[in-house]
C-alpha cells in the first residue's frame, strides 16, 4: 500500500490522525486507511463499521446538506439568525470521527485559497472537523458579506490548549461579535456540542471564553492556553491570511487574564471600522470647519480625529525633527556658493514653518531632488551618509 494519498499527524510518537493529501475523489488506498483506523479507534464498533463497509450499496443514501444562501442573503433576517443558519448547515455535516481528515488545510495560506477549498468541502459534503468548520464558517460569512447583508459582523479565531490525564488536545472555533447588538459568539464544531457552537449572548468576550473554560473542566481538561486572533477580513478574494495570533493567554501564569482578554476584545471591537469603511471626511488641518475626503478608511480617519494628529513640523519631536532636517544640515562643512547656502536655508525655514502635511511632504521632496541634481552636476561632493530621511 502506497503512503503517497495520506499522511500521519503524529503528537510526539502518538498518531492523532491521518490527513488525506491526494485530493478528490479519494483513492482507494485512502479509502482502505480510513476503514482500518475507524476500527482502531472504535474497537467496540467494529462490526457496525465492517458492516457498513461490506453493505454500501444496500444502505439509504445519506441527507446532502443544501446551503441556505437564499436565506443568508436576506437583509430582512437579523445577524443573530443568519449566524444561527450557518450553524446548522455546518452541524448537518456532521463531525468527523473516521480518524481521517479528509481536507488538507494549511493555516498560512491565503483567504482566496481557503475559499476555494470550502467550495470542495461544500460539494462533497463530507465529515468535517473543528479546523475545517472555522474554515467554511469565514467562508459562508464572507460570501455574504460581500452584499452587505452581513457587514456588521467580526470573525476571529479562538484556538484552545488542554490537558486531559496527560493528554494534549487542541480545539479552534471561530468568534463572533455583532455590531448590532454588541454580543459574542462563536461558531465551530466539536465531538461535545457545548465545546463548538455559542449563541450570539456574551455582552463581553471575557465571558465567552469563561463559559468554554467551564465546559472544558466538566469533561475534567485543564484549559492551559488560550489563543485569540485578529479580525479576518470579509473578502474571499484576498490575498491576505487568517491572523490567527492576536492575543495569548496561559492560564497556568496569568491569573488576571480577563482584563487581557478584554483589553484584546477592544482591539477587535475597533477593528470594525477598517473592514466595514465607508468614505469619511478628515479635518483640513489649516481650516477645521471644512472637511477634505481624502482618505476613504475610516480606521484611520477616526485613529488621527482620536489622537489629535498635527502635521506640521512643529509639533513633531525633536528626534523626528532632526532626522528630517539632517539632508540639509549633513553637508554644511561642503563648499557651498552663497545663492546655494541662501536658497537651502529658504527651503529649511519654509518647512519649519510649514502646517500643512502635504505641503511638508511636498517640500521635503522637491528639496531632495534638488540636493541630488547638485550632486549630479558635481557642485557638491557626496559623502557615503549625507542623506539620512
Amino acid at each position: 500500500m502506497s503512503s503517497v494519498n495520506f499522511v500521519p499527524i503524529k503528537e510526539g510518537k502518538n498518531v492523532i490522525f491521518y490527513l488525506n493529501t491526494g485530493g478528490y475523489p479519494l483513492s482507494n488506498d485512502v479509502w482502505d486507511r480510513m476503514w482500518s483506523y475507524a476500527k482502531e479507534l472504535q474497537p467496540s464498533a467494529k462490526e457496525n463499521i465492517e458492516y457498513i463497509q461490506n453493505n454500501k450499496d444496500k444502505l439509504p443514501n445519506v441527507e446532502f446538506p443544501v446551503v441556505p444562501y437564499s436565506l443568508l442573503s436576506n437583509k430582512t433576517i437579523s445577524n443573530t439568525e443568519k449566524i444561527e443558519k450557518i450553524q446548522n448547515y455546518i452541524e448537518k455535516l456532521k463531525y468527523n470521527h473516521t480518524g481521517l481528515q479528509f481536507f488538507e488545510i494549511r493555516k498560512d495560506r491565503p483567504l482566496m485559497g481557503l475559499a476555494e477549498l470550502s467550495k470542495k468541502m461544500i460539494e462533497v459534503s463530507l465529515p468535517i472537523k473543528c479546523l475545517e468548520a472555522v474554515i467554511l464558517s469565514i467562508y459562508l460569512i464572507n460570501e455574504i458579506t460581500s452584499s452587505s447583508s452581513l457587514a456588521g459582523v467580526e470573525k476571529f479565531t479562538i484556538g484552545f490548549k488542554t490537558n486531559s490525564k496527560g493528554n494534549i488536545h487542541r480545539h479552534v472555533v471561530l468568534g463572533v461579535y455583532c455590531h448590532s447588538t454588541g454580543l459574542f459568539g462563536a461558531l465551530g464544531i466539536s465531538r461535545r456540542s457545548d465545546l463548538g457552537y455559542k449563541k450570539l449572548k456574551y455582552s463581553s468576550l471575557s465571558d465567552l471564553i469563561r463559559d468554554y473554560v467551564n465546559c472544558y473542566s466538566d469533561y475534567l481538561h485543564k484549559v492551559k492556553r488560550i489563543k485569540i486572533g485578529m479580525p479576518v477580513q470579509n473578502s474571499n478574494r484576498s490575498f491576505e491570511c487568517i491572523p490567527w495570533n492576536g492575543c495569548t493567554v496561559n492560564f497556568k501564569n496569568d491569573k488576571d487574564w480577563p482584563k487581557q482578554v478584554e483589553k484584546h476584545s477592544r482591539a477587535i471591537r475597533h477593528f470594525s471600522s477598517t473592514f466595514n469603511s465607508k468614505p469619511v471626511g478628515i479635518p483640513n488641518l489649516k481650516n477645521s470647519s471644512k472637511v477634505a475626503p481624502l482618505v476613504k478608511n475610516s480606521y484611520l480617519a477616526n485613529h488621527l480625529e482620536k489622537n489629535k494628529v498635527t502635521t506640521s513640523l512643529n509639533s513633531l519631536n525633536i528626534k523626528e525633527k532632526s532626522s528630517i532636517l539632517t539632508c540639509f544640515e549633513d553637508d554644511e562643512d561642503e563648499e557651498l556658493s552663497e545663492i546655494e547656502v541662501k536658497s537651502l536655508n529658504a527651503k529649511k525655514n519654509s518647512l519649519e514653518n510649514s502646517t500643512d502635511s502635504f505641503t511638508l511632504m511636498k517640500e521635503i521632496y522637491n528639496a531632495n531632488d534638488g540636493i541630488n541634481s547638485m550632486y549630479s552636476s558635481g557642485m557638491i561632493k557626496k559623502k557615503q551618509t549625507s542623506l539620512r530621511i
